[in-house]
């Protein structure tokens, strides 16, 4: 939808006042965001407490004001053309308390998953060592169960405290979350609400060995993501590579070569990162995908970067891939559509 008219836009600013909520208006998008694109937004609320997030969400859901819930927006693309009139933002309840002796973990919504994973290695605490390179905020991670190196979210989650849109504050438990891979009871039935806060349970490890494993993922995530330009990590939660491979023969022998000399011989192990490049090429040769801008990072296929292309040609370029993967895995980052 457009813009809110001043009224009621007046309405949700004295709203957001009264409850004691911070807020920014007329937010350019494109210089905020985690990918630089957007048009603009009307209003962004940053609610500090569980009680100012119920509140503020009651309010809009009883007016039917149109909003959606951010963190860092690591996983989202924002559209150039568009403006959206009411965001709810997760980044000012960023609060952690960690009890050593039982393991248990409490986070706000806005805490960013790296210091979770930092948090639990300075107690002592492991089963967060993978999630140490995630760019997102734990409420984020939560509506779609994030993970990586084989670990979620879920793996030592007890429940989380939701206000809903009604303005109701409750708790969920684990089965009532219903993580499944990359996907919560948020993207459904309990969508438009906003997570407060998170409570985890972890076993002691050997902090040495916590270190050790975070190095290393820390290192993988180094080699394969992006960080030349803006972008939002993996498209796609699998390999499109080996999905692609499924489509063409010659690309499958190709890369099974390729994953063949890097990943088991190890005769190329030390060249750059971006020798996946010529790989890539051969998928712009086989496969009918053109671009003038190359929407895709020289890592890896399954990054999309923003090359100043414009989010016309981003969301073509996901169409096209979800219309070669047909459902084979799953699509990580969300397009935000006019709502």
């Amino acid at each position: 939808m457009a813009f809110l008219s001043d009224g009621i836009a007046a309405e949700v600013v004295s709203h957001c006042t009264d409850l004691g909520i911070a807020f920014d208006q007329d937010v350019d998008l494109s210089r905020m965001t985690y990918l630089r694109t957007g048009g603009r937004a009307q209003l962004i609320a940053k609610p500090s407490t569980a009680e100012q997030a119920a509140g503020l969400l009651a309010f809009l859901t009883s007016h039917g004001i149109a909003y959606k819930i951010i963190g860092n927006t690591s996983n989202l693309l924002f559209l150039d053309q568009v403006d959206y009139p009411v965001l709810v933002s997760s980044t000012n309840m960023a609060d952690l308390s960690v009890d050593s002796a039982t393991g248990k973990i409490v986070a706000e919504g806005g805490v960013m998953v790296p210091d979770l994973s930092r948090a639990a290695l300075f107690h002592g605490l492991t089963g967060f060592e993978a999630f140490e390179g995630i760019p997102g905020t734990l409420g984020g991670g939560l509506f779609m169960n994030a993970g990586a190196y084989g670990d979620e979210l879920k793996d030592h989650l007890v429940g989380a405290q939701l206000a809903m849109p009604d303005g109701t504050l409750r708790f969920f438990t684990l089965a009532e979350l219903q993580l499944t891979h990359r996907s919560s009871v948020l993207r459904r039935e309990a969508s438009g609400a906003f997570v407060c806060d998170v409570t985890f349970e972890l076993p002691h490890g050997d902090a040495q060995k916590i270190f050790g494993k975070m190095e290393v993922y820390h290192a993988k995530r180094h080699k394969y993501q992006d960080f030349m330009y803006p972008n939002l990590g993996s498209i796609f939660s699998g390999s499109p590579y080996r999905v692609l491979g499924e489509e063409d023969r010659y690309f499958k022998f190709v890369s099974a070569v390729y994953y063949l000399f890097n990943y088991k011989v190890k005769i190329f192990r030390r060249e750059s990162p971006i020798n996946r490049k010529w790989l890539n090429d051969v998928i712009l040769k086989r496969f009918p995908l053109h671009y003038d801008l190359q929407p895709f990072s020289d890592k890896t296929f399954n990054c999309l970067v923003n090359r100043g292309q414009g989010t016309d040609e981003m969301v073509r370029f996901i169409r096209q891939m979800e219309e070669l993967i047909d459902g084979r895995i799953v699509l990580e980052n969300e397009i935000v559509e006019e709502f």
